[in-house]
């Protein structure tokens, strides 16, 4: 699915659009991109991805509950500051960090405080990289 949505958002003519929505609302309005229809473009395709992530994390569960989201949400938000946010490789490059480093945690700790780790990496990713591993430092405005 990753891979699916960076071919789209690279390739296709709505990605670019969608890239230009995010980069400046009102310069993509005048280069004749309809911004609402982008936007609800953008929002019915993260609606799309975080439902077949509910049905596999469903599946791996077999049971459904409320809550069941928070904290794989959380993780993935950790994950996108890890790699770089608005950075798709990097939001999976962060993904793999943020698992590997949580796996090494629990052989060398208890298992319980995997999640210390995670957030432990976020606030000093936070502190020394704002960007995340992947991301760019855009001009400063004036």
């Amino acid at each position: 699915m990753l891979v699916g949505l960076y071919l789209f958002v690279m390739k296709t003519k709505t990605g670019k659009a969608m890239r230009a929505v995010a980069e400046d609302k009102d310069t993509a309005a005048l280069m004749g991109i309809n911004v609402d229809r982008i936007i609800v473009t953008t929002f019915f395709l993260g609606s799309v991805l975080a439902g077949a992530g509910g049905v596999m994390v469903g599946m791996f569960y077999t049971q459904i509950n409320h809550m069941m989201g928070f904290v794989p949400g959380i993780k993935a938000f950790t994950a996108a500051v890890l790699g770089g946010i608005g950075n798709i490789p990097g939001a999976m490059l962060g993904g793999f960090f943020l698992g590997i480093a949580e796996t090494f945690a629990a052989q060398i700790m208890p298992a319980v405080y995997k999640d210390v780790v995670a957030f432990s990496l976020l606030v000093l990713i936070l502190i020394f990289r704002p960007t995340g591993l992947l991301g760019e430092v855009l001009g400063k405005e004036k």
